[in-house]
C-alpha cells in the first residue's frame, strides 16, 4: 500500500495545472504488460510508469521491414513523428498507417502528427533536422 501511495503522490505532483471540479485527476491503463499512470489536467502528458513512448514507437514501426528510420520531436502540444520508408508501395504504406492507428488508440492522451516520407537514401537529418532519431534499420 505504501508503494501505491508513493506512486500516486508522484503522479499528482507531476501535474502542472489544477483540475476543475468533476475532472479526473489521473488515468490508469493496465491493458498491456505494464501499467501506465498519466496525470490529467496537465498541458503535456507525463508517462511515469511504463515502457517509454519512444520504445513503443521504435518497436512498432521496426516490425515493418521497409521502415528505415523513425524520428520524433515535440512541437507545442503535438508529438511529431517522421517515418521514412524504402519502398512506398500501397501495401507498405497501409501497414505503417495501421501501426499509426494502433499507437493513437494505445496513447489517446498524446496528439500525434505522423509524417510518412520516402527514404531515397537520405540521411534522417535531411528531412527532420532537429528531431531525435529513435529507430534506424541497419542493413546486413
Amino acid at each position: 500500500m505504501l508503494i501505491e501511495i508513493g506512486i500516486l503522490s508522484c503522479v499528482l505532483a507531476a501535474s502542472s495545472q489544477r483540475c476543475g471540479i468533476e475532472n479526473r485527476v489521473l488515468s490508469v491503463d493496465s491493458s498491456g504488460e505494464k501499467i501506465t499512470i498519466t496525470p490529467n489536467c496537465s498541458k503535456e502528458p507525463s508517462l511515469l510508469y511504463s515502457a517509454s513512448l519512444e520504445s513503443a514507437l521504435a518497436e512498432d514501426f521496426g516490425l515493418v521491414p521497409d521502415v528505415r528510420n523513425v524520428l520524433i520531436e515535440r512541437a507545442e502540444d503535438n508529438l511529431l513523428v517522421w517515418i521514412s520508408i524504402d519502398n512506398p508501395t500501397k501495401e507498405v504504406r497501409e501497414r505503417v498507417f495501421q501501426k499509426q492507428f494502433d499507437l493513437i488508440e494505445g496513447f489517446p492522451e498524446i496528439a500525434f502528427d505522423f509524417n510518412l516520407i520516402s527514404a531515397r537514401n537520405r540521411s534522417p537529418q535531411d528531412f527532420a533536422s532537429s528531431a531525435k532519431l529513435i529507430y534506424s534499420r541497419e542493413d546486413s
